[in-house]
Formats: structure tokens, sequence, C-alpha cells
């Protein structure tokens, strides 16, 4: 600190969007969520990067990085945990047999 001025700190946090229904699929992004924030709290400005998409149809899952390059499911729950229930839910509803 120099001067009594503060700098603002950045915040950031991985998300999972809401579920995109695309016929029989499903499809969930990661996201990156950063915000500038003041010392005082308040929001500056903010930013998303998207990082990845799981995708779920009958018989099938699988991810994939935002650059398109198919990534293991571990790659993308390291990423986003959340996406265990995600995956668990759609065994059940799709039925789908692990290996």
């Amino acid at each position: 600190m120099m001067f009594g001025i503060k700098l603002p700190r950045v915040e950031t946090e991985i998300r999972v969007a809401e579920e995109i229904s695309a016929g029989d699929r499903s499809i969930y992004a990661v996201i990156e969520l950063s915000i500038l924030k003041a010392d005082d709290g308040k929001a500056l400005g903010s930013w998303l990067v998207p990082l990845a998409m799981l995708i779920i149809e009958p018989g099938v899952q699988y991810a994939v990085s935002i650059t398109g390059e198919k990534m293991p499911l571990e790659a993308i729950l390291q990423l986003a945990p959340s996406l265990k229930l995600v995956i668990e839910k759609g065994r059940e509803s799709h039925r789908i047999e692990v290996t």
C-alpha cells in the first residue's frame, strides 16, 4: 500500500452453468468467474472464461475442453467437483453403464 491507496483484489471461482438441453443431450458448461473488488467489497468489474463442457446423452457421457479436445471425466471433476452429482443423476436418467 502506497500513500493510503489500496489496490483492488480479484476473486476467482469455478462454476457450473445451468443445464442446457439439446434433444436427448444435457450439456453443462464449466466456467471460471472472476470479480474485481474494491477494498470495501464493491464489485468493480467481472469476467467469465469458459473452460470445458460435460455432455450427457443416452448411453454415454464425456467431457470436452473449450478448445474442442476430449478430456477425461476425472479432469472435469477436478475443475468442478459438483459435477459428480450431475454425472450420477445422468447415469440414473439415461441408465449409463459404468465400465
